[in-house]
């Protein structure tokens, strides 16, 4: 089943680009066109609680979506924001190594290279294996030496799976701390952060949670709640909620992850967006939108190895989406942009075709995308 009539998408394109923006529903968008609404016309009207509510509605909901408790889940405005917190809280020494996949995205990279940079910390590149093994790959780079291992749920380029279970076992091993950016896979994968139990989870708000850009999340462990915050926000101390005591200065925060906050976290206009986003997948099913992209991929890489593109193995790969490489495209911009001229959206990262479709496509978008790609390559 598509559900595509709960979008309005442009009629002459084909959209196989959630990895790089997911479009809002259109119940989101609606919610978002009230929230400035009344943010232009019935502004006077907005109270105190108004900073709360919606903020707290959307954090239950994040929360669930990852199986977390809800005061595990705070607001950021960016990945790099969170890997920020991470690196604060969790302040590697110089003589300990921090462990990343080659070519991860550079969010989760500048933060450690600064933090080696000040702290003479050692930065460890995992080589992107040719098998596509990530997981042995990151093992292997594991030892006595790694205080952190920084990696996502799946490689943003192609779609490979990292096995979080496996890693995370490793790291308790060496008492190593696990960070994860979830960017590509919440609203798509099913995760469950009791099965690795990362010290920090990451994830933006746009991508394949159809949410708008500007809002993400943080999952804080139980482990780092008393950590020290990026930053002292008055929404995020004790007692926030009365507007009428705020010079009362406070040096408690408010409960659990909610000290991680950002400034200006209520968000009035992004947060309705969000929310909506957010009960729209869930009332789908995480389950539901997992298998219904996984079937799309499986088609994908059956046709597209048959065009004679390099697939990765289905047993390496999370489901949701895939990226492809052709021995005639070592740089896939060209074949990107050759699509696009024929109303196909999809992204060339690194040597690889990424193709990641969502709940709005179906199998006759697969089979359009793949005819292009046929006719494409027959006049190479």
């Amino acid at each position: 089943m598509s559900y595509k009539q709960f979008f309005t998408l442009p009629a002459d394109r084909t959209y196989f680009n959630t990895a790089y923006m997911g479009p809002v529903p259109n119940a989101a968008r609606d919610a978002g066109v009230k929230a400035v609404i009344d943010r232009s016309q019935n502004f006077w009207q907005i109270s105190p609680s108004d900073f709360f509510s919606g903020t707290e509605q959307l954090r239950e909901r994040v929360a669930q979506t990852i199986c977390a408790p809800t005061q595990n889940v705070a607001f950021i405005p960016a990945v790099s924001y969170g890997i920020e917190i991470a690196v604060k809280a969790l302040k590697v020494r110089c003589d300990r190594e921090i462990v990343y996949p080659q070519d991860d995205f550079p969010s989760n990279v500048y933060p450690w290279q600064a933090w080696c940079k000040s702290s003479g910390a050692k930065l460890i590149c995992v080589p992107r294996p040719e098998n596509f093994d990530w997981t042995s790959a990151v093992l292997a780079k594991i030892t006595d030496r790694t205080d952190i291992v920084s990696v996502p749920i799946n490689d943003w380029s192609d779609g490979t799976l990292f096995d979080l279970k496996s890693i995370s076992k490793a790291c308790k091993r060496v008492n190593a701390k696990l960070i994860v950016d979830a960017s590509q896979s919440l609203g798509s994968f099913p995760i469950d952060v009791r099965e690795f139990d990362p010290d920090f989870l990451v994830s933006v708000g746009y991508k394949w949670q159809l949410g708008p850009y500007g809002l993400s999340y943080l999952y804080v462990s139980d482990r780092w709640l008393e950590a020290e915050p990026l930053e002292n926000g008055w929404l995020n101390r004790k007692g926030s909620e009365d507007f009428s005591r705020l010079v009362e200065y406070q040096d408690e925060y408010q409960p659990g992850a909610r000290r991680f906050d950002c400034g200006q976290r209520a968000q009035l206009i992004l947060t309705p967006i969000a929310l909506e986003s957010m009960r729209f997948l869930q009332d789908i099913g995480i389950d539901t939108v997992f298998a219904h992209n996984a079937s799309l991929t499986t088609i994908f890489r059956e046709r597209l190895a048959e065009l004679d593109f390099q697939v990765p193995p289905a047993e390496r790969l999370a489901g949701h989406m895939v990226g492809v490489r052709h021995r005639n495209w070592l740089d896939m911009q060209p074949l990107a942009a050759a699509l696009k001229q024929n109303g196909f959206s999809v992204s060339a990262r690194g040597t690889a075709l990424r193709i990641s479709p969502h709940i709005y496509n179906s199998l006759e978008d697969v089979d359009k995308l793949c005819t292009a790609l046929k006719r494409i390559k027959e006049k190479v």
